[in-house]
Protein backbone atom coordinates (compact mmCIF):
# COMPACT_ATOMS: atom_id res chain seq x y z
CA UNK A 1 0.00 0.00 0.00
CA UNK A 2 1.20 3.23 -0.87
CA UNK A 3 2.10 5.12 1.96
CA UNK A 4 4.54 8.12 1.40
CA UNK A 5 7.19 9.01 3.85
CA UNK A 6 6.92 6.39 6.40
CA UNK A 7 6.84 7.72 10.29
CA UNK A 8 7.51 5.58 13.36
CA UNK A 9 4.57 3.46 14.71
CA UNK A 10 2.58 5.16 17.44
CA UNK A 11 2.94 3.86 21.15
CA UNK A 12 0.40 3.34 23.57
CA UNK A 13 2.46 6.26 25.95
CA UNK A 14 2.25 8.47 23.00
CA UNK A 15 -1.61 8.33 22.51
CA UNK A 16 -2.37 8.91 26.40
CA UNK A 17 0.30 11.99 26.41
CA UNK A 18 -1.09 13.45 22.82
CA UNK A 19 -3.76 16.23 24.20
CA UNK A 20 -5.52 15.93 21.09
CA UNK A 21 -6.76 12.18 20.63
CA UNK A 22 -10.27 11.07 21.78
CA UNK A 23 -10.22 8.46 24.23
CA UNK A 24 -9.73 5.60 22.15
CA UNK A 25 -9.89 2.49 23.76
CA UNK A 26 -6.87 -0.01 23.36
CA UNK A 27 -7.60 -3.72 22.47
CA UNK A 28 -5.03 -4.69 25.63
CA UNK A 29 -7.56 -2.96 27.95
CA UNK A 30 -11.02 -3.77 26.53
CA UNK A 31 -10.22 -7.41 24.78
CA UNK A 32 -10.71 -7.76 20.83
CA UNK A 33 -13.59 -5.74 19.27
CA UNK A 34 -13.68 -6.30 16.12
CA UNK A 35 -16.10 -8.32 14.03
CA UNK A 36 -15.77 -11.63 13.18
CA UNK A 37 -17.40 -11.17 10.41
CA UNK A 38 -14.97 -8.38 8.97
CA UNK A 39 -11.54 -10.72 10.41
CA UNK A 40 -12.96 -13.86 8.37
CA UNK A 41 -12.76 -11.75 4.87
CA UNK A 42 -9.15 -12.10 3.50
CA UNK A 43 -6.89 -9.69 2.58
CA UNK A 44 -6.09 -9.63 -1.45
CA UNK A 45 -3.20 -6.90 -1.54
CA UNK A 46 -3.78 -3.91 -3.91
CA UNK A 47 -6.74 -3.51 -6.49
CA UNK A 48 -5.81 -0.92 -9.70
CA UNK A 49 -8.84 1.22 -9.71
CA UNK A 50 -9.88 2.81 -13.19
CA UNK A 51 -9.54 6.62 -14.43
CA UNK A 52 -12.69 8.42 -15.39
CA UNK A 53 -12.06 12.01 -17.36
CA UNK A 54 -14.39 14.14 -15.93
CA UNK A 55 -14.46 16.18 -19.30
CA UNK A 56 -15.30 13.26 -21.03
CA UNK A 57 -16.40 10.16 -19.04
CA UNK A 58 -17.57 8.37 -21.91
CA UNK A 59 -18.45 4.36 -21.25
CA UNK A 60 -15.83 4.30 -19.16
CA UNK A 61 -17.80 5.92 -16.27
CA UNK A 62 -20.45 3.33 -16.70
CA UNK A 63 -18.41 0.59 -17.12
CA UNK A 64 -16.59 1.57 -13.98
CA UNK A 65 -19.94 1.44 -11.93
CA UNK A 66 -21.22 -1.75 -13.21
CA UNK A 67 -17.57 -3.14 -12.68
CA UNK A 68 -16.66 -1.67 -8.93
CA UNK A 69 -18.57 1.13 -7.80
CA UNK A 70 -15.46 3.02 -7.32
CA UNK A 71 -13.18 5.11 -10.02
CA UNK A 72 -10.16 7.82 -9.86
CA UNK A 73 -11.48 11.18 -11.61
CA UNK A 74 -9.30 12.86 -13.14
CA UNK A 75 -9.65 16.65 -14.88
CA UNK A 76 -12.51 17.14 -12.22
CA UNK A 77 -10.93 21.43 -12.24
CA UNK A 78 -10.68 21.29 -8.01
CA UNK A 79 -8.23 23.95 -7.70
CA UNK A 80 -5.16 22.05 -5.93
CA UNK A 81 -4.31 25.17 -3.48
CA UNK A 82 -8.11 24.96 -2.36
CA UNK A 83 -7.43 21.37 -1.37
CA UNK A 84 -4.13 21.83 -0.08
CA UNK A 85 -5.63 25.05 2.40
CA UNK A 86 -8.65 22.86 3.13
CA UNK A 87 -6.16 20.15 4.16
CA UNK A 88 -3.74 22.42 6.25
CA UNK A 89 -7.08 23.75 8.11
CA UNK A 90 -8.22 20.41 8.90
CA UNK A 91 -4.75 19.10 10.18
CA UNK A 92 -4.32 22.23 12.40
CA UNK A 93 -7.78 22.10 14.15
CA UNK A 94 -7.68 18.05 14.47
CA UNK A 95 -4.04 17.47 14.80
CA UNK A 96 -3.15 20.19 17.24
CA UNK A 97 -6.00 21.18 19.16
CA UNK A 98 -7.04 19.26 22.56
CA UNK A 99 -9.68 16.95 21.94
CA UNK A 100 -12.22 18.99 25.00
CA UNK A 101 -11.53 21.92 22.82
CA UNK A 102 -12.71 20.28 20.03
CA UNK A 103 -15.06 17.95 22.08
CA UNK A 104 -17.16 21.97 22.28
CA UNK A 105 -17.01 22.16 18.28
CA UNK A 106 -20.13 21.96 16.63
CA UNK A 107 -20.11 19.25 14.18
CA UNK A 108 -17.38 17.11 16.13
CA UNK A 109 -16.86 13.79 16.09
CA UNK A 110 -15.04 10.56 17.57
CA UNK A 111 -15.55 7.39 17.42
CA UNK A 112 -18.27 7.15 14.78
CA UNK A 113 -19.14 9.91 12.42
CA UNK A 114 -22.98 8.43 13.21
CA UNK A 115 -25.13 10.78 15.26
CA UNK A 116 -23.98 11.26 18.74
CA UNK A 117 -27.30 9.73 20.01
CA UNK A 118 -26.71 6.56 18.10
CA UNK A 119 -25.35 3.89 19.12
CA UNK A 120 -22.56 1.72 17.29
CA UNK A 121 -21.22 -1.77 17.87
CA UNK A 122 -17.37 -0.99 17.78
CA UNK A 123 -15.20 2.50 18.14
CA UNK A 124 -13.53 3.46 15.28
CA UNK A 125 -10.40 4.95 15.23
CA UNK A 126 -11.83 8.42 13.59
CA UNK A 127 -12.31 12.24 14.63
CA UNK A 128 -13.63 14.75 12.36
CA UNK A 129 -15.86 17.61 11.92
CA UNK A 130 -19.02 17.22 9.77
CA UNK A 131 -20.26 20.32 7.74
CA UNK A 132 -23.36 20.96 5.90
CA UNK A 133 -23.10 22.43 2.76
CA UNK A 134 -26.88 23.56 1.88
CA UNK A 135 -28.05 27.49 2.21
CA UNK A 136 -30.15 26.65 5.25
CA UNK A 137 -27.14 25.35 7.29
CA UNK A 138 -24.96 28.25 7.78
CA UNK A 139 -24.34 28.11 11.51
CA UNK A 140 -22.45 30.53 13.72
CA UNK A 141 -18.50 29.38 13.85
CA UNK A 142 -17.63 29.15 17.84
CA UNK A 143 -13.84 29.66 17.05
CA UNK A 144 -11.48 31.28 14.27
CA UNK A 145 -10.45 28.14 13.21
CA UNK A 146 -13.82 26.40 13.08
CA UNK A 147 -14.67 29.50 10.95
CA UNK A 148 -11.85 29.16 8.73
CA UNK A 149 -12.60 25.67 8.27
CA UNK A 150 -16.31 26.33 7.35
CA UNK A 151 -15.79 29.12 5.32
CA UNK A 152 -12.85 26.54 3.01
CA UNK A 153 -15.43 23.89 3.21
CA UNK A 154 -18.21 25.69 1.30
CA UNK A 155 -16.08 27.12 -1.21
CA UNK A 156 -14.53 23.47 -1.68
CA UNK A 157 -18.15 22.09 -1.76
CA UNK A 158 -19.71 24.51 -4.46
CA UNK A 159 -16.90 22.62 -6.37
CA UNK A 160 -18.18 19.19 -5.16
CA UNK A 161 -21.43 20.21 -6.39
CA UNK A 162 -20.21 20.70 -9.74
CA UNK A 163 -18.59 17.71 -10.09
CA UNK A 164 -21.25 15.48 -8.93
CA UNK A 165 -23.91 16.61 -11.01
CA UNK A 166 -21.83 16.39 -14.06
CA UNK A 167 -20.76 12.96 -13.26
CA UNK A 168 -24.55 12.24 -12.19
CA UNK A 169 -25.94 13.96 -15.22
CA UNK A 170 -23.92 10.87 -17.16
CA UNK A 171 -25.29 8.39 -15.38
CA UNK A 172 -28.46 9.40 -15.62
CA UNK A 173 -28.09 9.31 -19.11
CA UNK A 174 -26.72 5.86 -19.40
CA UNK A 175 -29.66 4.26 -17.16
CA UNK A 176 -32.36 6.96 -19.60
CA UNK A 177 -33.36 8.80 -16.50
CA UNK A 178 -35.72 11.55 -17.44
CA UNK A 179 -34.94 15.22 -17.00
CA UNK A 180 -37.27 15.06 -13.87
CA UNK A 181 -35.70 12.03 -12.09
CA UNK A 182 -32.03 13.27 -13.13
CA UNK A 183 -32.94 16.54 -10.96
CA UNK A 184 -34.70 15.21 -7.64
CA UNK A 185 -32.77 11.97 -7.69
CA UNK A 186 -29.63 14.50 -6.73
CA UNK A 187 -29.65 17.36 -4.63
CA UNK A 188 -25.92 18.35 -5.24
CA UNK A 189 -26.04 21.62 -3.01
CA UNK A 190 -27.82 19.99 -0.16
CA UNK A 191 -24.47 17.85 0.30
CA UNK A 192 -22.04 17.74 3.45
CA UNK A 193 -18.67 17.86 3.76
CA UNK A 194 -16.39 15.28 6.39
CA UNK A 195 -13.57 15.83 7.07
CA UNK A 196 -11.50 12.81 8.78
CA UNK A 197 -8.67 12.27 11.00
CA UNK A 198 -7.29 8.65 11.51
CA UNK A 199 -4.46 9.42 14.18
CA UNK A 200 -1.72 6.83 14.42
CA UNK A 201 -2.58 3.49 16.01
CA UNK A 202 -0.31 2.16 18.57
CA UNK A 203 -1.10 -1.35 18.08
CA UNK A 204 -3.23 -3.51 15.35
CA UNK A 205 -6.28 -5.10 15.01
CA UNK A 206 -8.14 -1.58 14.60
CA UNK A 207 -10.13 0.09 12.54
CA UNK A 208 -10.46 3.48 11.00
CA UNK A 209 -13.61 3.44 9.43
CA UNK A 210 -15.52 -0.22 9.84
CA UNK A 211 -17.33 -1.51 7.31
CA UNK A 212 -20.02 0.05 5.23
CA UNK A 213 -21.74 1.47 2.05
CA UNK A 214 -22.08 4.96 1.82
CA UNK A 215 -26.30 5.78 1.54
CA UNK A 216 -25.92 8.61 -0.85
CA UNK A 217 -25.80 8.37 -4.46
CA UNK A 218 -22.01 9.30 -5.09
CA UNK A 219 -19.21 9.91 -2.32
CA UNK A 220 -16.38 11.97 -3.61
CA UNK A 221 -12.87 11.14 -1.61
CA UNK A 222 -10.04 13.76 -1.45
CA UNK A 223 -7.26 11.94 0.23
CA UNK A 224 -3.41 12.39 1.28
CA UNK A 225 -0.82 9.99 0.74
CA UNK A 226 -1.41 7.88 3.84
CA UNK A 227 -3.21 5.00 2.70
CA UNK A 228 -5.82 2.63 4.45
CA UNK A 229 -8.67 2.74 2.40
CA UNK A 230 -9.91 -0.78 1.59
CA UNK A 231 -13.02 -1.66 -0.86
CA UNK A 232 -14.38 -5.65 -0.88
CA UNK A 233 -14.02 -7.10 -4.07
CA UNK A 234 -14.05 -10.62 -5.54
CA UNK A 235 -14.46 -11.83 -1.89
CA UNK A 236 -11.33 -9.87 -0.55
CA UNK A 237 -10.19 -6.81 1.73
CA UNK A 238 -8.05 -4.74 -1.25
CA UNK A 239 -6.03 -2.16 -0.98
CA UNK A 240 -6.53 1.19 -2.49
CA UNK A 241 -3.64 3.22 -3.28
CA UNK A 242 -3.09 6.99 -2.51
CA UNK A 243 -2.64 7.46 -6.11
CA UNK A 244 -2.11 10.34 -8.17
CA UNK A 245 -2.80 13.66 -6.10
CA UNK A 246 -4.02 15.44 -8.93
CA UNK A 247 -6.97 12.48 -8.92
CA UNK A 248 -9.85 12.20 -6.80
CA UNK A 249 -11.86 8.81 -5.87
CA UNK A 250 -16.01 9.19 -6.61
CA UNK A 251 -17.45 5.26 -5.14
CA UNK A 252 -21.28 4.93 -5.68
CA UNK A 253 -23.52 4.59 -2.71
CA UNK A 254 -27.09 2.76 -1.92
CA UNK A 255 -28.88 5.35 -4.05
CA UNK A 256 -27.05 4.68 -7.01
CA UNK A 257 -27.67 1.18 -6.85
CA UNK A 258 -31.14 1.44 -5.86
CA UNK A 259 -32.00 3.56 -9.05
CA UNK A 260 -30.13 1.26 -11.19
CA UNK A 261 -31.65 -1.54 -10.32
CA UNK A 262 -28.41 -3.10 -9.07
CA UNK A 263 -26.76 -2.72 -12.15
CA UNK A 264 -24.12 -0.10 -10.34
CA UNK A 265 -22.36 -1.21 -7.40
CA UNK A 266 -22.32 0.44 -4.12
CA UNK A 267 -19.05 -0.80 -2.90
CA UNK A 268 -18.27 -1.75 0.57
CA UNK A 269 -15.40 -0.32 1.96
CA UNK A 270 -13.54 0.40 5.02
CA UNK A 271 -10.38 2.22 6.68
CA UNK A 272 -7.18 0.38 8.26
CA UNK A 273 -5.89 2.74 11.14
CA UNK A 274 -2.26 3.13 10.71
CA UNK A 275 0.40 2.84 12.88
CA UNK A 276 2.72 5.22 11.51
CA UNK A 277 1.37 8.83 9.92
CA UNK A 278 -2.02 10.16 10.36
CA UNK A 279 -4.02 9.79 7.74
CA UNK A 280 -6.77 12.97 6.58
CA UNK A 281 -9.41 13.09 4.22
CA UNK A 282 -12.00 14.90 2.89
CA UNK A 283 -15.03 13.18 1.84
CA UNK A 284 -18.62 15.15 -0.07
CA UNK A 285 -21.88 13.15 0.18
CA UNK A 286 -24.52 13.81 -2.10
CA UNK A 287 -27.75 12.85 -1.83
CA UNK A 288 -31.18 12.76 -3.60
CA UNK A 289 -33.97 15.20 -2.45
CA UNK A 290 -35.68 13.50 0.61
CA UNK A 291 -38.99 13.56 -1.13
CA UNK A 292 -37.46 11.93 -4.29
CA UNK A 293 -39.26 8.55 -4.68
CA UNK A 294 -36.77 6.26 -6.00
CA UNK A 295 -37.94 3.45 -8.29
CA UNK A 296 -36.78 1.36 -11.38
CA UNK A 297 -38.50 -1.10 -13.47
CA UNK A 298 -38.00 -4.39 -12.88
CA UNK A 299 -35.85 -3.97 -9.59
CA UNK A 300 -35.92 -5.93 -6.38
CA UNK A 301 -36.51 -2.78 -4.59
CA UNK A 302 -39.98 -1.40 -4.10
CA UNK A 303 -40.36 2.56 -4.44
CA UNK A 304 -39.22 4.25 -1.43
CA UNK A 305 -37.80 7.65 -1.07
CA UNK A 306 -34.61 8.78 0.44
CA UNK A 307 -36.40 10.49 3.80
CA UNK A 308 -37.60 6.58 4.25
CA UNK A 309 -34.37 5.02 3.36
CA UNK A 310 -32.72 7.48 5.89
CA UNK A 311 -35.14 6.86 8.94
CA UNK A 312 -34.98 3.13 8.42
CA UNK A 313 -31.17 3.21 8.37
CA UNK A 314 -31.16 4.93 11.88
CA UNK A 315 -33.90 3.44 13.57
CA UNK A 316 -31.40 0.05 12.60
CA UNK A 317 -28.46 1.72 13.98
CA UNK A 318 -30.47 2.34 17.29
CA UNK A 319 -31.38 -0.81 17.40
CA UNK A 320 -28.96 -3.32 16.34
CA UNK A 321 -25.53 -0.65 16.33
CA UNK A 322 -25.70 -1.27 12.53
CA UNK A 323 -27.11 -0.35 9.36
CA UNK A 324 -29.19 -3.06 7.10
CA UNK A 325 -29.69 -0.90 4.34
CA UNK A 326 -31.47 -1.78 1.12
CA UNK A 327 -32.04 -5.51 2.44
CA UNK A 328 -34.93 -3.43 4.50
CA UNK A 329 -36.93 -2.26 0.66
CA UNK A 330 -36.79 -5.74 -1.10
CA UNK A 331 -39.63 -6.76 -2.67
CA UNK A 332 -41.33 -9.16 -0.84
CA UNK A 333 -43.50 -12.39 -2.51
Amino acid sequence: MATGTEAPPATAAAVVADPSFPPFPLLEEEGQHEQAEEEQVPHGGELELPTVDLEAPGEALAAACRRLGVFRLANHGVPADLSARLFAVARDLLGRAPFHDKQAQPGYFWGTPALSSLRVRDVNWVEGFHLALGPDHQPAASSPDLAALAGLAREYGAHMARVARTVFDALAAALGLGAGQASAYLAEHDGFLRVYRYPPCPEAGHLGMEAHTDSSVLSVINQDLVGGLQVLHGGAWRDVASGDTGTLLVNLGDMARAMSGDAFRAVRHRVAASRGGERVSLCYFAFPRHDAVISCGGSRYRPFTYAEFREQVQADIKATGCKVGLERFLVRH
